[in-house]
């Protein structure tokens, strides 16, 4: 059983996580307005080459670390709580270090099945 101590450490490290997560969800909600504006002033009559995930080309081309050795990243599937994934998700990350760029990179690599599909229809 945990005592007294470990509890207020365990809630303050959750606050924290918790903190982290909106801001990482404000910077995904950035990101998304960006990439709308870039695509709604983009010329419709180019044709360019899709991309491969929703990341912005700055994001996916961000440089990262050769030194990050990179954590076990369990799956999500849609059919658990997503704050807990997102929550173990940012844990992980923080324990390396992971550069925000890196944490956009692999948290698809988490998702499978409808999580997937709904991040691959992403704009």
């Amino acid at each position: 059983m945990a005592t007294p101590e470990e509890v207020e450490t365990m809630k303050a490290q959750i606050a924290q996580l918790k903190e982290q997560n909106e801001a990482l969800n404000a910077s995904l909600e950035t990101i998304q307005q960006k990439q709308q504006e870039e695509k709604d002033e983009s010329h419709h009559d180019e044709i360019e080459d899709p991309e491969p995930q929703p990341l912005l080309i700055e994001i996916w081309n961000a440089p990262v670390s050769e030194n990050v050795k990179l954590p076990h990243l369990s799956s999500f599937d849609r059919k658990s709580d997503p704050m807990e994934h997102i929550i173990v998700f940012n844990t992980r990350m923080a324990v390396v270090g992971a550069a925000d760029s890196l944490k956009c990179k692999l948290l698809a690599g988490t998702l499978t099945d409808a999580a997937l599909h709904g991040y691959m229809n992403l704009p």
